[in-house]
């Protein structure tokens, strides 16, 4: 099989890419670990439209972030992505941020592979046709699981409007980058995000509400978020206070 160890993108943080904190937003970090694995794939022959023509996408179900520190406007940011094994029906893969040689962010996502049309779930068999090796850096123990979390007091909703959709049609999930940031109890401004997890578990379409409930506990900001077909995503995150040394370096 064709070695697929690693990839690497460079990224130089534009202004639309920032909040107003002058840092890269999440929804942000997201589009860029979207941007990289298509790249990688692009580069072996697999891009989008290759998979698109064969009947196959990949769907992102679970992303996790560390932080240490958001990259700031104008900041060159390299990221290393790497493909972490098949666990099941899930591809795993990990993207490393970093500015110079300062790693300063850590994302693990998993996806499935599914079909075009109805986007039901393939086995990962169906991806092992074009003799790319999922797991050419073993398989990873650091596996993403379901957030189990219920009853939590609404938030209030969000509208999926045509700007939202990506190219399978559906809220693309860096979106909910943006809805996590809108709908985070306490808000965000004056605060660090040190951890974040966000699992896509129903698509959201184009004209549908979604309902978000939410609330701060034990340390830990919880979100969920219910369409037409039950529950939509599901986050856990940790967010910490600014110092003042923060906000003179962003000033």
């Amino acid at each position: 099989m064709a070695d697929i160890r690693q990839y690497e993108n460079h990224w130089r943080v534009a202004t639309f890419e920032v909040d107003a904190q002058s840092e890269m937003k999440l929804s942000t970090m997201l589009r860029i670990c979207q941007e990289t694995s298509e790249k990688h794939l692009a580069a072996l022959g697999v891009g989008y439209e290759k998979l698109k023509e064969d009947g196959m996408v990949f769907l992102i179900t679970k992303s996790e972030s560390t932080i240490k520190r958001m990259p700031a406007h104008t900041e060159e940011v390299r990221v290393v992505t790497k493909p972490q094994g098949v666990r099941g029906a899930e591809f795993y893969r990990d993207y490393e941020f970093f500015v110079g040689e300062e790693s300063i962010a850590y994302v693990m996502q998993c996806s499935v592979a599914a079909n075009t049309q109805t986007h039901r779930i393939l086995h990962p068999r169906k991806f092992a046709v074009y003799g790319l090796d999922a797991s050419a850096n073993g398989v990873t123990d650091h596996v993403l699981s379901r957030i189990k979390i219920e009853g939590l007091p609404f938030l209030g909703e969000r509208v999926i409007r045509y700007s939202d959709l990506d190219y399978n049609g559906h809220l693309n999930n860096a979106i909910y980058g943006d809805i996590f940031y809108d709908f985070a109890p306490g808000g965000i401004m004056g605060k660090k995000l040190t951890r974040v997890q966000i699992n896509f578990v129903n698509e959201s379409l184009l004209g549908e509400v979604i309902r978000i409930f939410g609330a701060e506990k034990d340390g830990q900001v919880l979100l969920y978020g219910e369409n037409s077909r039950g529950r939509a995503f599901e986050a856990s995150a940790e967010l910490v206070e600014r110092d003042m040394y923060d906000f003179k370096e962003l000033n």
